[in-house]
């Protein structure tokens, strides 16, 4: 073999071995591990404080709600799906009228632990924190 071939031989299996190693980090969620209740806070430069509340269930469905200044304005229902690291969350009630565009939507989530289940929102393209409810 030809010293210029093996250096480009050295070269292609070092980008295959590199290649793996970034498939093989891409996450992997189970469902289990986002079922629960989920809330968020945010402060919101006009509209205030703004509290979320999310339940991700194990039958694969889901509701919450949205509060600005502790005043109801958003509850909402509906199913999930998940596959690998990309959850679509499909709105089958909502006491908002939705577009059709809004009925559905696909977000990444990029982790999730005991705490903390974070998120690529899909529409907005923001990451977002929701934390895990305990119940005592």
């Amino acid at each position: 073999m030809k010293p210029r071939s093996l250096l480009t031989l050295l070269y292609l299996v070092t980008l295959c071995a590199a290649c793996r190693v970034v498939l093989s980090e891409t996450v992997v969620i189970t469902p289990g591990a986002i079922v629960g209740e989920w809330h968020a806070t945010a402060a919101h430069p006009e509209q205030g404080n703004i509290d979320t509340v999310f339940v991700i269930n194990a039958d694969a469905s889901f509701s919450g709600s949205l509060a600005i200044n502790n005043e109801p304005v958003w509850q909402y229902s509906g199913i999930w799906k998940l596959e690998g690291n990309r959850i679509t969350w499909e709105y089958l009630e909502s006491s908002l009228v939705l577009l059709n565009e809004d009925q559905a939507e696909t977000d990444e989530i990029l982790s999730v632990t005991d705490n903390a289940l974070t998120y690529r929102s899909g529409r907005r393209g923001t990451e977002n924190i929701l934390y895990r409810v305990r119940q005592e």
